[in-house]
C-alpha cells in the first residue's frame, strides 16, 4: 500500500477482531445511532474481511475494511476516521489503500452504502469515482441509504 506522506502514519492489515478495529467500528456504530436513530440494520462481517487500521502516532484513528461477496466484488465496510482525526485527507488515504488492496486480491469492483446524511462521505465518493447504484441487500428498503460502486 502506499501511502501519502504524514508523519507518524501507519497503515497496516489487521484481522476483523483486532481490538482497536472493533473500538472504532464501535465509535462508528454509536455515531450512525445518533445521526439515523437505532433502527438502521445492522449489518453482520463476513468472516474474510480484512481491514486497515490506520495509527497516528501508534494511535488509532481511523479503518477501512474489505469484504469479498463473490468472484471479482468487494464491498467496503465501516470505514471510519475518528472526529479528532477529521480534516487532514485520512479518509482518502484509507480509501486509496482498500482500492489498492482490493485490485491486489483480484477484485475488479467495490461497492458500498453510506447514509443519506453523510455528505462528507458522499463527496469523499463520488469525487473518487464512485457512481451511484441502486441499493442492494440488505439496504434495498432503507430510505437513509444510498449505494454506491466503482469498476477498478
Amino acid at each position: 500500500m502506499t501511502a501519502e506522506l504524514i508523519e507518524g502514519m501507519e497503515l497496516r492489515t489487521v484481522p476483523s477482531t483486532d481490538p482497536d478495529v472493533l473500538a472504532l467500528a464501535s465509535a462508528q456504530q454509536a455515531e450512525l445511532a445518533a445521526m439515523y436513530g437505532d433502527d438502521q440494520p445492522l449489518v453482520a462481517l463476513h468472516p474474510d474481511i480484512a481491514f486497515i487500521l490506520l495509527t497516528l502516532n501508534g494511535t488509532p484513528v481511523g479503518c477501512v475494511g474489505l469484504q469479498p461477496v463473490s468472484p471479482g466484488l468487494g464491498e467496503i465496510k465501516r470505514m471510519y476516521v475518528d472526529p479528532s482525526s477529521r480534516g487532514w485527507g485520512l479518509s482518502r488515504i484509507l480509501l486509496n489503500a482498500v482500492e489498492s488492496q482490493a485490485r491486489t486480491t483480484g477484485l475488479t469492483r467495490l461497492r458500498l452504502e453510506t447514509g443519506t446524511r453523510q455528505v462528507e462521505a458522499i463527496a469523499l465518493y463520488t469525487n473518487h469515482g464512485y457512481l451511484p447504484t441502486p441499493p442492494y441487500p440488505p439496504f434495498e428498503n432503507e430510505a437513509a441509504s444510498l449505494c454506491y460502486a466503482k469498476d477498478l
